[in-house]
């Protein structure tokens, strides 16, 4: 049983966090999530399962956490990217390009932007999705949504 209830992993997770855009619709996110759960449901490094868990945040953001007691290697990890490159063809979104960040309006609202984009429309004090969170931890205290300044899109900005 590799996979598990997100809420059951320790704060110290180690976590893949993938933003996704456009935002994926109701029908979407339980495509995504059925397929996520059977990969991971299968997953192991070396013979061994991979304890795990998944969770989609906002239809924009998936996060794939395993516990720090589970071994993954290089190829386990590589099945995990190849089950993303496949949503992004079948499904028409972005997962995998690093060129975007993630902002949120105002109203609430989730957007993708290039990095080009980021630098014209937004300020050190925009809100941003801070999609190299490495633990669970931060996650879950919302830690990885921040103004521009103090996360990594900041050094994005003119000087």
């Amino acid at each position: 049983m590799p996979r598990v209830d997100i809420n059951s992993l320790p704060a110290t997770s180690r976590t893949w966090l993938f933003g996704i855009s456009p935002a994926l619709n109701e029908t979407q996110s339980r495509d995504v999530l059925q397929q996520v759960d059977a990969f991971l449901d299968e997953w192991a490094a070396h013979g061994a399962p991979v304890t795990s868990a998944r969770e989609l945040i906002e239809g924009s953001f998936l996060a794939i956490a395993v516990d720090e007691r589970s071994e993954t290697s290089g190829c386990s990890i590589d099945r995990m990217f190849g089950l993303l490159r496949q949503f992004e063809r079948g499904l028409g979104v972005q997962i995998l390009d690093s060129n975007r960040v993630f902002v949120r309006h105002a109203d609430g609202r989730v957007e993708a932007l290039s990095r080009a984009d980021f630098r014209d429309r937004g300020d050190r004090h925009t809100t941003v999705y801070d999609t190299l969170a490495e633990r669970l931890g931060d996650i879950r205290s919302g830690h990885w949504i921040r103004k521009a300044e103090d996360a990594w899109p900041g050094k994005l900005l003119p000087a």
